[in-house]
């Protein structure tokens, strides 16, 4: 959400308009279908138990619930009216009523709600905190002020997102236009910034007029701490130009890279979704692990239904250098030993189930080619070109035994954990703990062995994508 636009007047439009329709199936298979009450804008989404709830942009903080994350009804607001403490800090013109850009996490047996007021156009701003036992209970109480920014600083403090790193340590990123986003470290005892905890600048666009970048979400998986935002311009309907963009880093302070190796406190962002026809101006993203996958939640401007500000979530997967993407397949890679031999990956074609894998010296031939498939954030398959057979560990845990391949099957036999060594990876194998091994073999035709983990070049891959 930006601080820059006075989005009052637009979303009044939107809120007037029909709240209950079904939202139709994109082409893409990994699109859910959403109906009910489909209107959000920067939505945030929690499990409690088997409800989904989700709450998002609007007057008093709007919230709603699900059974299954796809049908969606409406609840009560979050706020009958202003919270007097709120006047101390922002003073509004217009759009009183409207609240923005909340996160919610559930830490030390509370759920965490944090939101944003702003007067529109400026950086007079807070973000604020709620907590409650249980959602569903509605127990909420008020936690005040996490932080402020007026004139006098340099950022500007809405779209909070709340992480926890690899340690256990929770952080708050935020910040809209302006000097950019900035990152926070909590204290766990109040949920709000650690005593003395510096205020650092983690992503900016120099260059770039008004520093178009907000609503910051950092998740770690895979190793990483990848960090979505948005570029450009939200709220202004069918000229919407919202686009998510991404980065990645091994610590949460920095520095975030793109595909590219652009650092994002130097514009850098991969872009992962831009509007189209239909859908305009996709923002206010969360990445949000359901308890079986990754998937992204964010709204977008519905051009079949006089752009309403609807609700959209798509699985998100990470392709075979650990970034994310809506598909599924990293598509089409040789897999070549770093052993002396240097031999490849391949299925000699051979379609027969429990069929050795084998290695073989480089070439254009498919049965070298394999596509690779994400099936949650740490686990892939790996299906050959020519056979559509899937590397496969057979069971097989003893030192030395054959890898193999069989017809696609959800076995954890078939799901390799993908491990990056450098610019090496090695494959472990989920069924049997053991990893994909040149054997110390360097003739044509011989065939992949499975070994416990090592520094052996020999259980190093190279990844070439074709």
């Amino acid at each position: 959400m930006t601080g820059i636009l006075n989005r009052k007047k637009l979303m009044t439009l939107f809120l007037a308009l029909l709240m209950t329709f079904t939202m139709a199936l994109p082409a893409s298979a990994a699109e859910w279908t959403v109906s009910g009450n489909v209107e959000s804008h920067d939505p945030t989404v929690i499990k409690e138990g088997n409800t989904w709830w989700q709450f998002y942009t609007g007057d008093y903080l709007k919230v709603k619930y699900s059974s299954d994350g796809k049908n969606w009804t409406q609840g009560t607001p979050m706020f009958k009216a202003p919270l007097s403490w709120w006047s101390n800090y922002v003073t509004r013109t217009t759009a009183v009523n409207e609240v923005w850009a909340p996160d919610v996490i559930y830490h030390n047996g509370r759920y965490w709600l944090y939101y944003a007021y702003s007067e529109f156009g400026t950086n007079r701003s807070l973000i604020g905190l709620m907590s409650a036992s249980s959602i569903a209970a509605g127990d909420w109480r008020d936690d005040g002020l996490v932080i402020s920014s007026d004139s006098s600083k340099d950022y500007n403090a809405i779209d909070p997102g709340i992480t926890k790193d690899a340690s256990g340590s929770l952080w708050m990123s935020f910040g809209s236009f302006f000097s950019g986003i900035k990152l926070v470290k909590l204290d766990p005892a109040t949920m709000k910034p650690a005593s003395g905890a510096a205020i650092q600048t983690i992503a900016t666009r120099p260059g770039v007029a008004n520093n178009p970048i907000e609503g910051a979400k950092i998740v770690y998986t895979n190793g990483y701490y990848y960090m979505f935002v948005a570029f450009d311009y939200c709220c202004q309907a069918a000229n919407s130009t919202y686009k998510i963009a991404y980065g990645r880093s091994t610590s949460i302070t920095g520095p975030y890279v793109d595909k590219a190796g652009t650092s994002m406190m130097n514009g850098g962002g991969t872009i992962l979704e831009v509007g189209d026809s239909r859908w305009r101006g996709p923002g206010g993203q969360e990445p949000f692990w359901d308890g079986s996958k990754w998937v992204m939640v964010r709204h977008a401007y519905d051009a079949n239904n006089s752009n309403f500000p609807t609700l959209r979530i798509t699985d998100l997967y990470w392709d075979a250098a650990k970034w994310p993407s809506y598909s599924a397949s990293s598509g089409y890679y040789k897999v070549q030993n770093r052993g002396f031999s240097s031999l490849y990956l391949d299925s000699l074609g051979n379609t027969t189930d429990g069929a050795d894998l084998v290695q073989w010296t480089g070439s254009t031939s498919y049965n070298q080619q394999f596509e690779i498939v994400n099936l949650s954030s740490q686990y892939y398959k790996l299906i050959n070109r020519t056979t559509g057979k899937a590397i496969d560990g057979l069971g097989r845990t003893a030192a030395g035994s054959n890898a193999g391949q069989w017809t696609g099957s959800t076995s954890y036999n078939q799901q390799w954990e993908i491990i990056y060594s450098g610019s090496y990876v090695k494959f472990k194998n989920r069924g049997t703990g053991l990893y994909l091994d040149n054997g110390g073999q360097s003739a044509a035709g011989s065939v992949v062995k499975q070994y416990g983990d090592s520094t052996s070049y020999n259980l190093q891959w190279a990844l070439q994508k074709q």
